[in-house]
């Protein structure tokens, strides 16, 4: 009787709506001016009868972003006032500094998307997918990556706190304290590691494009290789997130001869369209020596058009997992009130006429950004041929001639050593007591680096004092030795230590190498 009664009155929720929603038989085709009323309407009942002390400039601004996110997961808007006043001009000024960490909003709540790899914070234990909820001790109260961003910036070189819940594979939730100092991405090399893997294979590492000096930095580190005997080369973009399209044709110059397209762009207006050709090539008949570049679900943007164009043009052989699929053209666009939309305005291809962006129409923001690291396959994807009439595939990304297995799954307990920082705890000691047999990078390196068998235990037992069980088995000594070897190298001698332990430890690296035989056959 009572929920009769309360439906009689109209007031469960939902009820008057259901009425009008039937009531006229099928929905028509509404106009704009119709739907702009219909958009006051619900302003005005909010403002006239809501509970809450609401303010109507927030609900719009709301409603615009809301707005912006219906269009497509990367545009967004930049708003005139910030949580900070003033400190954006800073920011942009070069007087603050940001973190070197990547944010995006899923379900309202700000996780992380990447962290930029050869800083400071690639090393400390902060995984994508992992929920900021607090900085500094305090509430999150950004709404927006970019509002997030200007938040956490600060002096160049300092640290910010920040809180980060993590979802185990359990289910269970683990609460996590890492500080993270603000520095720029860019500022350093974004070729943080050039080596000889043996007397004739090279192996270099590109980072990011958002740094002006990428291409320079790779003639460089090219020209270095090639002096010590280089005459096959991997190409590691693996998680570079993109930057700049001209630095992306820049550094397909060193590969490409002068004029050969690397992507081409298209939109709704005539500015929107262009064709990215190399303008600066330094191909040259020494130069044609094989090529492996590796991708993985990190590669996006001005990455993937490089590892695309040197795919159409049978340049290089692509190994790895599928990139992740954002290949958009964004145009910032100011606005009356100080504000600026920074929007999609078109798509890029690749020369052969792939559209490299993932379908994001049918699909939740959420689920955009969860199918970035989900099994792919060719099913159903569009194609096209390369110069010499191999079929390659586009539409979710670039997919590799030569796909690898994901990672294996992280054990329960390498999770719980990565989460207490229990290995950065350990190093110090170990490569203070170990100074003197520790002299030489080189040396330490040569053939498969490994540490000790003492040295595995030693961590073991450190390790079991802090509550975590390490299992004996040959699959965790393998793991244990990788994980302890990068961080002897990095704490010895840094990020070059690291990068260059890291690129003769790694499986996949290893299959790039192994590909080869494939990648000359394109080369000849």
């Amino acid at each position: 009787m009572r929920r009769a009664a309360l439906i009689a009155a109209g007031l469960l929720v939902g009820a008057p709506l259901a009425a009008q929603a039937t009531a006229g038989g099928p929905v028509r085709a509404r106009s704009a001016y119709e739907d702009l009323q219909m958009f006051s309407q619900v302003l005005n009942q909010i403002r006239v009868n809501h509970p809450d002390s609401l303010d109507t400039h927030e609900l719009l601004v709301a409603a615009i972003e809301g707005m912006v996110r219906a269009a497509d997961p990367h545009s967004f808007v930049i708003p005139a006032v910030r949580l900070v006043p003033g400190k954006e001009e800073q920011l942009r000024a070069g007087k603050l500094v940001p973190v070197p960490v990547d944010f995006t909003f899923v379900g309202g709540a700000p996780v992380v998307a990447s962290v930029a790899a050869g800083t400071a914070a690639s090393r400390l234990d902060i995984l994508p997918g992992d929920e900021l909820v607090s900085i500094d001790g305090q509430h999150v109260l950004a709404e927006s990556s970019e509002e997030l961003a200007i938040a956490l910036a600060g002096a160049k070189e300092s640290e910010v706190a920040l809180g980060i819940e993590r979802r185990r594979q359990d289910g269970s939730l683990v609460r996590l304290e890492r500080r993270v100092r603000r520095e720029r991405s860019g500022e350093a090399t974004a070729v943080p590691v050039a080596v000889l893997l043996d007397s004739t294979t090279g192996y270099v590492r590109v980072t990011t494009f958002m740094n002006e000096r990428v291409a320079e930095d790779l003639h460089d580190a090219l020209g270095r290789l090639e002096k010590q005997g280089m005459t096959r080369l991997v190409l590691d973009l693996r998680d570079n997130g993109g930057g700049s399209v001209a630095e992306a044709a820049h550094v397909a110059g060193e590969f490409l001869p002068n004029g050969a397209i690397v992507y081409t762009a298209e939109g709704r207006k005539a500015e929107t369209t262009d064709t990215g050709r190399v303008s600066r090539s330094f191909w040259r008949s020494e130069r044609r020596y094989p090529i492996v570049v590796m991708v993985n679900g990190g590669t996006a943007s001005a990455s993937e058009l490089v590892a695309g164009a040197l795919q159409d043009h049978d340049r290089a052989l692509v190994v790895g997992r599928p990139s992740f699929g954002k290949s958009l053209l964004m145009r910032g666009f100011p606005l009356s009130d100080g504000s600026i939309i920074e929007l999609v305005v078109g798509r890029v291809r690749t020369p052969c006429g792939r559209v490299v962006q993932r379908e994001y129409r049918t699909i939740s923001r959420h689920e955009y950004y969860r199918l970035a690291s989900a099994d792919r396959d060719t099913a159903g994807r569009p194609s096209c041929r390369t110069d010499a009439g191999r079929v390659v595939y586009g539409g979710g990304g670039v997919y590799p001639d030569v796909p690898l297995d994901p990672a294996p799954d992280v054990p329960a307990w390498a999770t719980r050593v990565a989460e207490q920082s229990l290995v950065l705890a350990w190093v110090g000691g170990y490569v203070e007591a170990h100074a003197t047999a520790l002299a030489s990078l080189d040396a330490f390196l040569h053939v498969t680096p490994s540490l000790p068998a003492e040295a595995i235990a030693d961590f073991r037992a450190f390790a079991a004092k802090q509550g975590v069980a390490i299992p004996t088995d040959t699959a965790a000594d393998a793991r244990l030795q990788r994980a302890l070897v990068r961080a002897v190298a990095a704490a010895r001698w840094g990020e070059a230590g690291w990068y260059r332990a890291d690129a003769q430890l790694d499986p996949q690296i290893g299959a790039a190498v192994r590909a080869f035989g494939q990648a000359a056959a394109l080369a000849r």
